[in-house]
């Protein structure tokens, strides 16, 4: 019974660490209002690493079961597009001078990409572009991308979150999996050094960190191919 109890308190733990994410988001939110984009982006960082280890802890400790009044899925994903997509299309708009109407238009592609029915299919794949906004505040920054630039690449990756094409699902993917995830620990820790560094990043790092986006594509187009 004991054991019962504990297990159980870890898991509604997990729900909190999740749900953690509003308050990041929030935090985010108030550095940018005072021009700190770069801060702003670092917390942002911390809400995508508390979103890579939450979803496994659920898993582990059995989540769904322990605390069945919480709807998890739901939970994740209220959190995700607080903190992946809504305040770093705020941050564009902001700090890189976006157009309002792009960065709206991303949010409500974003918004019915989330709700459809195979956002995450049953094959273990995202359907569309999975909504990584983070990832291009980050290079907009280091590589100080212009309004017009990043303007372009949001409206492209806007459209691709409604597209009908599939990408892997790098932490359930049935295919290549072994490799995804080999290519994806260099790349971690390549973005924690530019999370750290910012717009000090050298350049040649930045160009170097990009393999994995491409990898990422090439490896989704396969495994679409094969199947």
């Amino acid at each position: 019974m004991q054991t019962y109890n504990i297990r159980s308190i870890a898991a509604f733990l997990v729900h909190v660490l999740t749900a953690s994410c509003v308050l990041l988001a929030f935090w985010a939110m108030m550095l940018i209002f005072n021009g700190r984009y770069g801060a702003a982006l670092q917390v942002l960082g911390l809400a995508g690493i508390i979103d890579a280890i939450d979803g496994t802890l659920a898993r582990r400790l059995d989540v769904k079961q322990r605390i069945p009044w919480i709807d998890g899925a739901l939970l994740d994903n209220i959190a995700d597009y607080l903190t992946w997509v809504f305040v770093p299309l705020f941050w564009a708009y902001v700090a890189v001078g976006v157009p309002a109407v792009v960065a709206g238009f991303c949010l409500m592609a974003s918004v019915f990409g989330f709700s459809h029915v195979k956002a995450k299919t049953d094959d273990n794949f995202f359907r569309g572009f999975p909504s990584y906004w983070n990832f291009l505040m980050l290079y907009f920054f280091v590589f100080d991308a212009g309004s017009g630039l990043a303007t372009a690449i949001l409206l492209v990756c806007g459209v691709l979150v409604l597209a009908p094409i599939k990408l892997l699902y790098p932490s359930r993917t049935s295919v290549f999996f072994r490799l995804t995830l080999m290519m994806s620990v260099p790349y971690t820790v390549l973005l924690v050094i530019m999370l750290w560094l910012l717009q000090d990043t050298p350049q040649w790092l930045s160009v170097i960190s990009l393999y994995y986006p491409v990898y990422y594509v090439v490896a989704s187009a396969v495994a679409v191919a094969r199947k």
